[in-house]
């Protein structure tokens, strides 16, 4: 075999197999401050009657105050900052470096903005500009399992206008269109054959892919202070397209297949009568089917197999509460629970280590006029197992665990005109 075949070869089966890992675990839920503060419980309801129901149920739209013609914008910055820490434990990794120990984590800035327009009485129209999965990710070069990972890097951006009707004072129905853009980049440590010597050297990988997706929902005012929201978005199916370079020298075209799964939520908000009018309550159950990943397979590239994934299906629940001491003023609270989809430490990849999470986090907001202001903060940290006992064929065993937790502090600005 050509000494470009084996390279491309290489490459197309590292980047299927680390693109879709990337994905799973790493979807970007921090989608509003205000949300934040409840970790995300009844988003999907639209519990902050803000225009962040434009990505999470634009249904929730109607519960926005608006008079025909109308705007309300909202856009929101996060601030990510990991601790993922591996400690080795016996990895035997060839082409692997000295460092048995290390950190890969790497602080993150996650932007997104949301619209709302109140085109008639019954007609709502809504925009959201997200990034609704999303990693970074380094190691050292000289870490004993660069040859499976050193750096990674996926990046979406998801673009997806709706349409709201507003069916009568008690129900309401959205449809809604995504045009995402995914791009990745994957450097790790490998070796390859040349007139019959062994060259080892640095991988890089690129590559990039718009595909389109849609969503769909309802909510149902049950009560004049109590809604609940139903949201389902597509899978998006990806070709990522790009070229390779080792040891700095530009090789040939690669390309691989990701795909984002469907998600289904469900939201519920409910504000408190007579003594306790103060306050609010609000749950959220996401269901994400990461069971999509079955099997990855390299088209077009000679001597390249299908590489198997065993990922499950994964549950995500949350409660929140609010407290409104002035109508101006609120003061959130919540909690979740964030299961992992990778079921086995053999599945896991140092791409992404994944293990199930709990959410603890809190937030403010305030409303003056037609503005308001909010502030979210998160504390994360890992639970249940976070062993890793990946082999890679060619490529050794990582062998070991891993310990962290997040930080995340999100900021919201919005208006209406």
């Amino acid at each position: 075999m050509s000494y470009t075949k084996r390279v491309a070869g290489l490459a197309a089966a590292i980047m299927f197999t680390a693109l879709c890992a990337n994905g799973a675990g790493y979807q970007v839920v921090e989608q509003g401050a205000a949300n934040q503060g409840t970790a995300m419980a009844g988003s999907t309801a639209n519990a902050n009657a803000d225009a962040s129901a434009a990505f999470w149920n634009p249904s929730a739209a109607t519960a926005v105050d608006l008079e025909v013609g109308q705007t309300r914008i909202d856009a929101t910055l996060s601030y990510i900052i990991p601790t993922l820490r591996f400690h080795d434990e016996g990895s035997q990794g060839i082409l692997g470096g000295p460092v048995k120990n290390d950190n890969c984590a790497v602080n993150s800035l996650v932007p997104n903005m949301y619209g709302v327009h109140r085109l008639t009485e019954d007609i709502y129209l809504t925009m959201s500009t997200t990034a609704p999965y999303g990693l970074e990710s380094e190691y050292s070069s000289n870490w004993i399992g660069r040859a499976q990972a050193i750096r990674s890097y996926l990046m979406t951006f998801d673009f997806n206008p709706s349409i709201v009707y507003k069916v009568n004072e008690w129900l309401s129905i959205n449809g809604g269109v995504s045009a995402q853009y995914a791009y990745c980049t994957l450097t790790q440590y490998s070796a390859v054959q040349m007139g019959g010597t062994l060259i080892p050297g640095v991988m890089d990988m690129t590559g990039d892919s718009w595909s389109i997706g849609g969503n769909a929902g309802f909510t149902i005012n049950y009560l004049p202070d109590g809604r609940i929201g139903f949201q389902w978005r597509s899978k998006v199916e990806h070709t990522l397209t790009g070229t390779y370079e080792f040891n700095g020298i530009k090789g040939g075209d690669i390309s691989a297949d990701m795909c984002t799964p469907d998600t289904f939520t469900v939201g519920i908000y409910q504000r408190l009568r007579g003594p306790l009018e103060k306050f609010a309550v609000m749950a959220e159950y996401a269901y994400t089917r990461w069971s999509v990943f079955d099997e990855l397979a390299v088209e077009g590239i000679q001597g390249a197999t299908p590489i198997r994934e065993d990922w499950k299906d994964t549950s995500r629940v949350a409660l929140g509460f609010h407290y409104y001491p002035t109508e101006n003023l609120t003061l959130r609270i919540g909690s979740a629970f964030d299961e992992s989809p990778v079921q086995s430490p053999a599945d896991k990849t140092p791409r992404i280590p994944c293990c199930d999470r709990v959410w603890l986090s809190c937030g403010i907001g305030y409303t003056y006029g037609p503005f308001s202001i909010d502030v979210g903060y998160s504390y994360i940290f890992l639970v249940g197992n976070s062993n890793i006992a990946r082999t890679e064929a060619n490529f050794g065993e990582v062998k070991g665990s891993y310990s962290g937790h997040i930080h995340v502090i999100s900021a919201q600005v919005g208006f209406k005109f």
